[in-house]
């Protein structure tokens, strides 16, 4: 399991992404862990908000979280299977496997599900915010592939015996 990015993967090999039963795996995946990751944020934040409204009553913010929990996963499982399918849909449609593809994916899932309640400006909106949300994935792989790399040079100059950062003169 890729543990760097858990709703928008990592680019893949264009042989995966053409596999409809790898596709629908990973969708399958990518919405039991969306379910997991919003049940998650979603239980304290019920909690603390239900707690600032009526400060004596704990088992009222339990009531809440019980009740709000599951319908924050649901969400977010939705927008992560979505984002998973359109992923592939791209890679697919396009032939290619690169950046674009895991930027323009949380858009269009962010876009598609906004529609659902027929709002335009809501879904530029949330077009938007998946885009943003994409390309500062796309980033971070990037970043992360650029200091994997160096880690891996100042490994091989330790073994060499090289000097890592040579004396100025």
């Amino acid at each position: 399991m890729d543990t760097g990015n858990l709703l928008i993967r990592n680019p893949r090999t264009m042989e995966e992404c053409l596999t409809m039963k790898e596709s629908l795996d990973d969708a399958l995946n990518s919405a039991g862990i969306g379910f997991v990751m919003g049940a998650i944020a979603g239980s304290p934040f019920h909690f603390f908000k239900s707690l600032c409204i009526s400060p004596t009553h704990i088992t009222t913010a339990c009531h809440a979280v019980r009740l709000n929990a599951p319908r924050v996963g649901g969400k977010v499982a939705a927008w992560s299977a979505l984002c998973s399918v359109s992923y592939d849909a791209l890679c697919s449609v396009r032939q290619k496997n690169d950046s674009w593809n895991g930027i323009f994916a949380p858009a269009i899932s962010s876009g598609l599900l906004s529609l659902c309640h027929r709002n335009l400006k809501a879904s530029a909106c949330f077009t938007m915010f998946g885009a943003l949300m994409g390309t500062v994935s796309e980033v971070g792989s990037i970043m992360e592939r650029k200091f994997s790399a160096d880690r891996a040079l100042k490994k091989l100059r330790k073994a060499n015996g090289e000097r890592q950062y040579p004396k100025m003169q």
